[in-house]
């Protein structure tokens, strides 16, 4: 008699057990609804956008900034005067054109237009009065 309980009791459970398992893989194979984790993905997949577009900026902001320090240092040097304004700073095919204005205490305000490319400056053209 004891037998005949657990078989009976055994073959309960694994009745039961069947249409839930059935019920949650059928479930899962149709799932069509947003959970957290497709948010979540969502969000990482926009951060990591925003994240690189900062860093092209960032990126652009240095190598324009390291130009102009270039052109400022390159054109004290030879200007024998210190820069007392930058007046345009530019970017074209890879090429950062600065121009401004030094200070000579002898000769009075001279422009300056200086052309760097990857740290390197091409060309200085020290003008006359501004």
């Amino acid at each position: 008699m004891k037998t005949i309980a657990c078989a009976a009791a055994a073959a309960l459970l694994a009745a039961g057990a069947a249409p839930a398992d059935a019920r949650g893989r059928w479930h899962h194979r149709h799932h069509d609804d947003v959970d957290a984790g497709d948010v979540v993905a969502g969000v990482a997949i926009v951060g990591g956008i925003a994240a690189l577009a900062s860093e092209i900026k960032q990126g652009n902001r240095a190598k324009q900034d390291a130009a102009v320090d270039n052109c400022a240092d390159e054109a004290e040097y030879r200007g024998r005067g210190p820069v007392s304004e930058i007046t345009h700073v530019s970017k074209r095919k890879g090429y950062y054109t600065v121009e401004g204005l030094l200070d000579g205490e002898e000769s009075g305000t001279t422009a300056f237009t200086c052309t760097v490319r990857n740290g390197r400056i091409y060309s200085l053209r020290l003008g006359g009065e501004a």
